[in-house]
Parts: structure tokens; C-alpha cells; sequence
């Protein structure tokens, strides 16, 4: 193999082209940039701790919906605070907004919301 040179150089090169866009779109995106872009809270703490419900506000709004349709509750027990809630998303905007809370942190994550399918989002 008289080009070994050529091919290293050519194989480098090929990387550099694949991985730069990558590497440019999620530079300087961290999780502390999220928390700046979007509104602060209205009210003084959500049904579970904001660590809990940043990283499982999924699973809850599912657990939500489970016992909703199947159970028939609308009754939710904090694990955090001990304190009952209404399981619903109605729960949720009394302290958010969609439009600067929900839509904002979804398009900065990149994440598509499914359940507003079906649901309209309060105004």
C-alpha cells in the first residue's frame, strides 16, 4: 500500500466533516442555559420536588392519565410533601404557562409533545 498517507488523512478528514455539525449544535446548550430561558413558576413549589419533576414530570403526567382512565381517580398523593393534589394537567397550569413553559423547554430539548394532540393547551 504505497498511499498509507493519503488514506489516514482522508479517513481524518471524513470525521472531521461527520462530526462538526454535531459538535457545533450542542456546544454552549447545557442544562443550566434552560433554566434562564424559560419563565419562573407562580406558584411556591409543585406536587413533587423540582429535582423529581424535571427529570419524571413525564412519568407523572402518565401516572395522571393512568388513573384517570382506568382507575377513575382524579386524586393525586405527593410523594414529596404529603399533600393531595388534582391529578390532572389543569394542576400544572396553575403555576405554568404552556406557551413559556411547556412549548419553550420541549423545542429547546427537541422533544415533540404527543399528549397535546388530543388535549388543547390552555390560553
Amino acid at each position: 500500500m504505497y498511499h498509507k498517507g493519503y488514506v489516514v488523512l482522508f479517513v481524518i478528514a471524513i470525521l472531521v466533516v461527520v462530526l462538526t455539525p454535531l459538535i457545533l449544535a450542542n456546544s454552549g446548550r447545557g442544562f443550566e442555559d434552560i433554566r434562564n430561558y424559560l419563565e419562573k413558576p407562580k406558584g411556591d413549589r409543585c406536587v413533587e420536588s423540582k429535582e423529581y419533576m424535571i427529570a419524571n414530570h413525564m412519568e407523572v403526567l402518565n401516572e395522571w392519565r393512568e388513573m384517570a382512565i382506568r382507575e377513575g381517580k382524579r386524586i393525586y398523593f405527593s410523594k414529596t410533601y404529603g399533600v393531595l393534589y388534582n391529578g390532572s394537567i389543569e394542576e400544572c397550569f396553575k403555576c405554568h404557562t404552556y406557551k413559556e413553559f411547556c412549548e419553550k423547554c420541549h423545542e429547546f430539548s427537541g422533544v415533540h409533545m404527543y399528549c397535546l394532540t388530543c388535549h388543547t393547551p390552555p390560553e
